[in-house]
């Protein structure tokens, strides 16, 4: 047989339309009818389209959900970076007041200890950059977005 690619694309065109019939054509019912007498099964083909036009769709979800969070880290950051610690005597009367105030149950036992054994003013600043860090996170997650 000669090379295929030999024959250019009105000779396969000429051959086709001899060989099948016109499919423009043909009804739905004609279409169904054909492939049952081939025994062509669509189903499986079908499914595996629903599959994969499920999976791109998840998948653009997942690609939007990602960026959000991209975005939202950034967002974070940038409002964790800004948040320092006052410096003076008022410290650990500001700690205390915080962890009074904003905290309970064994998150306010955990840093009422911490309190208690913070020996230096660094870590004083340390543990109020910490708890303001912690309020910003949880104002952050009380909009709904968590």
């Amino acid at each position: 047989m000669k090379n295929i690619s030999d024959f250019d694309e009105r000779v396969w065109s000429r051959f086709f339309d001899f060989v099948f019939p016109d499919e423009k054509n043909l009804t739905r019912d004609q279409v169904q009818a054909e492939l049952r007498q081939q025994g062509i099964d669509l189903r499986p083909a079908r499914a595996k389209l629903a599959s994969a036009l499920k999976h791109a769709r998840e998948s653009q979800e997942a690609r939007a959900s990602l960026e959000n969070a991209k975005q939202r880290r950034v967002s974070l950051l940038a409002k964790l970076t800004g948040i320092r610690a006052p410096s003076g005597p008022t410290i650990r009367e500001t700690l205390e007041r915080m962890i009074a105030e904003r905290l309970s149950g064994p998150q306010q036992g955990v840093y009422a200890r911490k309190l208690e054994s913070v020996a230096s003013d660094e870590d004083l600043k340390s543990l109020l950059e910490d708890l303001s860090r912690l309020d910003a996170f949880t104002e952050d997650s009380e909009d709904g977005k968590s």
